[in-house]
């Protein structure tokens, strides 16, 4: 799925009433750098790259939008205003309603029918690369993304209606009931879509996954910082090694390694 089309994640965002335990916490686990810029009504939207990447991936809103703290995912729209309005009808609930963005377009944050917070972002009349379009992932950078659901036809049903996702089954993870990739079609897979029923006490999610070269190691990292693990490390059967975790501020996020070799 190119990032330049509508439908795509093309960010992620940090909501967090401590904005510096965050920026401690993963400048330590991931080697990101941090860059404050003046938002809308006076805010501080703090942007997040990886070490060597050309642009930056993500932000951190100060103070959190909403009270939330959370990761969200940021999905490409033409046209917010009708996006907003379409997805109401989908069962969606807007939390934050349509207005700037820190970058000059426009954006809105929402939830699901089943509750996970993302938000729609509409470019600033001809925008730069995205992230993903800059190249080959750095370590520490955002690769892959996960919805984690325990209703998983309700929402495959909702992505495909809301945002045109294809799905293709992934055999290779084995501890789920279903995994799939999220496509557009015949093109490589952006995220994945999980269904997470069988574990206890499930809870929906929306999660970025960040590359790292080597999983166990960098759990034992974020444990020593405070994080705790939710699932794995766990490797498929096709070799990609992967951990979901909480941050010491309670936020989901998932780190992973591609198959060697």
């Amino acid at each position: 799925m190119s990032m330049m089309t509508p439908g795509a994640v093309v960010w992620f965002e940090i909501g967090t009433a401590d904005p510096q335990a965050t920026k401690d916490f993963y400048g330590s686990l991931l080697g990101w750098t941090f860059h404050a810029v003046p938002a809308a009504g006076g805010r501080i939207y703090t942007l997040i790259s990886a070490a060597g990447a050309p642009l930056p991936m993500g932000g951190i809103w100060e103070p959190a939008q909403d009270g939330r703290e959370a990761m969200s995912l940021s999905i490409r729209s033409a046209d917010v205003d009708t996006d907003v309005a379409r997805l109401g009808d989908l069962g969606a609930r807007v939390v934050a309603p349509t207005g700037p963005a820190a970058d000059g377009g426009r954006m809105a944050r929402l939830t699901d029918p089943r509750g996970t917070l993302f938000s729609v972002w509409q470019a600033p009349g001809q925008p730069a690369a995205t992230p993903a379009e800059a190249g080959a992932p750095v370590p520490g950078s955002l690769g892959w993304f996960e919805i984690g659901t325990a209703d998983i036809e309700a929402s495959k049903t909702f992505y495909a209606d809301a945002f045109g996702w294809k799905y293709v089954h992934d055999t290779g993870v084995t501890t789920k009931p279903y995994y799939a990739a999220v496509t557009p079609g015949g093109e490589r897979g952006s995220g994945g879509l999980a269904d997470n029923s069988a574990e206890k006490g499930a809870k929906d999610y929306a999660a970025p996954q960040f590359l790292t070269p080597d999983v166990p190691a960098a759990v034992e990292k974020a444990k020593a910082l405070g994080a705790a693990v939710e699932h794995g490390p766990e490797s498929t059967a096709y070799g990609l090694t992967f951990a979901r975790l909480t941050d010491p501020r309670g936020i989901r996020f998932v780190l992973f390694s591609p198959p060697q070799g």
